[in-house]
């Protein structure tokens, strides 16, 4: 029968199939006689395939691998797997005990499926803090999570099938993503990856996943609670603040940047011939600039120094009794050591950026606007480049708030995922960022901490330069103690740090330049430092922060820049072309990518969205701050600014109002920032007669009587049950110490705190206290607020929360209950009932009022006196563990 094309097509394909198949018995013959001999169909077998795969320990060389902690990826087909191998994903360990990453190998089967080989594992994870666990796959999905400092820090998500990743729109672009994510991964469509932060920390994580969705159970404080992760979209399914989705993109890079970073992490090469070369071409284009200046230098004499030339610090007036609070805003201009400066140079200019936001306005007729937040200058501190300037960009820090983020590859956390690079999308807090600026290292050039709402992902490192961001808003620079703990503030009262970064050695300390005497500023060689781009941040006196950029500097010269603008602590940030750069904006709707940016110089080589769409490093912003005290507790009504006179500055309000539903009736509340008033108490005239035979002060000095805001009436003691009262650190009054008191003390500087009368010590020099009720403690309404009141009267209480804001509560209501209760919605866990005894009808008189306040009263006062908002910056010395909390409005 002659056969057709079909037919001969069939044989040829039965041909080809079984040389394949001799092909495949070969090979697996010869394996057999020559390779390792397949391992026992076992677990553990395969464990210890994989383990002896991983790098371990210097004494084991070895890795640990658990039976448990193995997952099979999808097989390709037999042939597939017995040729290139199965993926399998697993976790493992440099020795038993010790914290676990996210590993994927191939691993070669045969066809019974007993593994052969396995080739070299690739590290999906590095988190050398925090232990890698609960992993479950299905699927091409995977996921798992992480716990470091005995908290779940976060969890991750992995699809094996492909990097998620908008592909770039270049073909160069592609092929280096398609080369990078060989090299990370061993698969050129890469691993796509969703980190989910927890915030806060979970005591307990438990993982369930399925085709579309990841379960997430999480234990917080004794409750379980239950989220749901959409695979599809990358978003948990209910949003909760407690979980914050982003999926980690794959952002472009210029090729050299590119081609640095890859050779850099081939291991036989590393970052010092890397650095070997960038020091080389630096010095090449430093010498050639300076050639050039010689040749074509300035004719107008400004290459000339001026006699006695020398970087002096910029002359800061003393504030401490402004009463303005502008004084210190802007900065001193700064002196030029050259004979002829530039124009403009050392001058304090606005930027022209009309769109700026500025502080909201208090919403009164004689209020006043606010000035602009920014100044911006420029210095030339380099005695042998003319041509060398320092930009200068100060931040006025009562209005600002300085915040931070990680970037989407840098730093690279120790205890697990990575930080979303970009600015927060909560409307609250972007539609309020004015600016952002690059942040600091990438992890391989030192490690350098870093801390983001309470998150560690490097742990700090002993006398490195630190910027630490407090809970309170509060801005702080300085030299992290020696210690590799995160602990509170030495010299600072209640300080709880939110975030930290932290980079080298001090630039600048109180004056002077390179205290610690370093040599090497950036991965280069000893020396003087490379010429490059390079950029800092430094606090003033005053309290201020500026950020300093040069495009063609050493480390030296931009301390010396920070100094001529008046900073007495300064460390250096990131640097390099690409890597460093301030930018203004405005954002209006991020969604709608509704947003307006300014670089601060066109010399900065970063995209006018560096920040705001996706950085792969971290990087700080600023916000514009919002005085408005935090919501209340099932509270429709926001705040508003009491009326009557505000201390200064009056752009930004420090007293507010509002109301509150209770017991079907309304609850006033009167929020103080205690920062911005100084209190005394001062006794009535009905007061008993004196049971120590010392006479009470009953008004203020002239100088405090100036400057009253409010005067809030405490009431009186009976004759036959007098409570405890002091004035000016003399006790007038004995106090009776029966449970259910307090006492309300001012201390000599005049901050004002509630003290358990059972855990009172000794009355200090100056400082005035009143017995008063406790009502409410640790957050729980005490049953003396019940008291043994029966006729609806106008009633008052006064408390505190852990940050020191001061409230107080009034109403008319038969007993403190309702006011006790809405003083609790608000945040407040320690409060005083305002009646000592004899119940007189409570005042809040207040100045710029129809009802101001006087000089006496006939029940015992508290007085709040205006000072001026000093900016929120500070210096800190080393950092040492910090007391237990207490709920005083203590301030530094």
């Amino acid at each position: 029968m002659p056969r057709t094309p079909r037919t001969l097509r069939q044989a040829a394909l039965l041909r080809l199939t079984g040389r394949l198949g001799a092909v495949t018995a070969f090979a697996a013959l010869l394996v057999a006689a020559l390779g390792q001999s397949p391992a026992e169909h076992d677990p553990k077998a395969l464990a210890a395939m994989l383990g002896d795969a991983i790098p371990g320990a210097e004494s084991t060389r070895r890795g640990v691998v658990d039976p448990h902690d193995v997952r099979w990826e999808p097989s390709n087909g037999i042939l597939a797997d017995y040729l290139l191998g199965r993926w399998a994903l697993f976790l493992g360990s440099a020795s038993t005990g010790a914290p676990r990453d996210v590993y994927r190998a191939r691993v070669r089967l045969t066809p019974e499926g007993r593994p052969l080989a396995v080739r070299t594992p690739y590290a999906l994870t590095s988190t050398p803090l925090g232990d890698d666990h609960a992993l479950v796959v299905h699927g091409q999905r995977a996921a798992f999570a992480t716990l470091a400092y005995g908290q779940e820090q976060s969890i991750s998500v992995l699809d094996l099938a492909k990097d998620g990743a908008r592909a770039p729109a270049g073909w160069t672009d592609r092929a280096m993503m398609f080369l990078t994510n060989l090299q990370q991964t061993g698969s050129g469509d890469g691993v796509g990856r969703i980190d989910v932060t927890l915030d806060p920390p979970a005591r307990a994580i438990g993982l369930a996943i399925d085709e579309r969705h990841l379960r997430i159970d999480r234990l917080q404080g004794e409750a379980t609670e239950h989220a749901s992760l959409d695979l599809a979209r990358g978003e948990v399914e209910t949003p909760t603040p407690a979980l914050r989705a982003e999926a980690v993109p794959h952002l472009p890079k210029r090729f050299v940047f590119w081609a640095v970073d890859t050779v850099r992490a081939i291991p036989w090469i590393g970052p010092a011939p890397i650095a070997w070369l960038e020091d080389k071409v630096f010095a090449v284009r430093d010498a050639a600039k300076q050639v050039a200046f010689k040749l074509h230098g300035a004719s107008d004499k400004s290459d000339v120094l001026a006699e006695g030339a020398a970087v002096k610090p910029a002359h800061v007036l003393d504030t401490s009794k402004a009463g303005g609070g502008d004084t210190d805003w802007p900065p001193a201009d700064m002196p030029s050591i050259w004979k002829t400066p530039e124009p403009g140079e050392g001058v304090w200019q606005v930027p022209k950026l009309p769109w700026m936001k500025k502080a909201a306005q208090a919403e009164r007729a004689e209020g006043t606007s606010a000035p602009v937040p920014f100044v911006r200058a420029f210095v030339r501190p380099d005695e042998q480049r003319p041509y060398a300037s320092v930009l200068l960009v100060a931040m006025d820090m009562r209005q600002l708030d300085l915040q931070m983020e990680a970037g989407t590859e840098d730093p690279k956390p120790l205890t697990g995922g990575h930080g979303p690079g970009r600015i927060p999308r909560d409307p609250a807090i972007s539609t309020r960022v004015v600016a952002a600026f690059n942040g600091a290292f990438k992890t391989e050039h030192g490690s350098y901490g870093m801390m983001v709402r309470k998150r560690v992902l490097l742990p700090p490192q002993p006398g490195a330069a630190t910027v630490v961001v407090l809970s309170d808003g509060r801005t702080g620079m300085g030299t992290w103690g020696n210690t590799t703990e995160v602990t509170g503030i030495h010299g600072v009262a209640d300080a709880d740090i939110e975030s930290f970064r932290q980079n080298l050695d001090p630039l600048l300390d109180r004056g002077e330049i390179n205290p610690t005497k370093r040599a090497l500023w950036g991965y280069t060689l000893p020396g003087n430092g490379t010429q490059t781009e390079r950029s800092g941040i430094c606090i003033t006196e005053a309290g201020h922060l500026i950020y300093a950029w040069g495009g063609d500097v050493s480390a030296t010269v931009l301390a010396k820049g920070m100094k001529m603008a008046g900073c007495i602590y300064g460390m250096h940030l990131d640097m390099n072309p690409h890597h460093t750069g301030f930018l203004f904006t405005r954002i209006e709707d991020l969604k709608a990518h509704k947003f307006r940016s300014e670089i601060l110089s066109s010399e900065m080589e970063i995209s006018q969205d560096r920040y705001i769409d996706y950085a792969a490093k971290d990087f700080f912003y600023v916000l514009q701050r919002d005085p408005t005290p935090p919501a209340v507790e099932g509270s429709a009504v926001a705040w508003r600014p009491n009326d009557g006179t505000q201390p200064a500055p009056s752009w930004l309000a420090a007293i507010w109002e509002t109301k509150v539903e209770a017991k079907g009736a309304q609850v006033e509340l009167v929020d103080i920032e205690a920062r911005r008033a100084r209190f005394r108490i001062r006794a009535g005239n009905k007061e008993p007669d004196s049971k120590t035979g010392t006479s009470p002060l009953t008004e203020l000095e002239p100088d405090d009587a100036e400057r009253v805001l409010f005067a809030l009436s405490l009431g009186s003691s009976l004759e036959k049950h007098p409570r405890g009262l002091a004035t000016g650190g003399k006790t007038v009054l004995p106090v009776r110490g029966e449970s259910d008191s307090a006492l309300l003390v001012a201390s000599s500087e005049g901050q004002l705190s509630i003290v358990k009368a059972s855990e009172a010590g000794p009355l200090g020099t100056n400082v005035d206290m009143a017995e008063l009720p406790l009502v409410l403690d640790e957050g729980t309404v005490l049953p003396s607020a019940a008291g043994h009141h029966a006729a609806h009267a106008a009633r008052a209480v006064l408390g505190m929360t852990p940050e020191g804001r001061v409230l107080v509560a009034k109403g008319t209501f038969a007993n403190d209950l309702p006011l006790a209760d809405a003083l609790r919605r608000a945040g407040c866990t320690r409060a005083v009932s305002l009646d000592r005894g004899a119940h007189d009808q409570p005042l809040f008189d207040r100045a710029g009022t129809s009802s101001p306040p006087r000089a006496r009263y006939e029940t015992s006062v508290l007085y709040g006196m205006g000072r001026p908002l000093k900016p929120r910056g500070f210096r800190f010395d080393a950092l040492s563990a910090v007391a237990d909390r207490t709920t005083s409005a203590r301030t530094p």
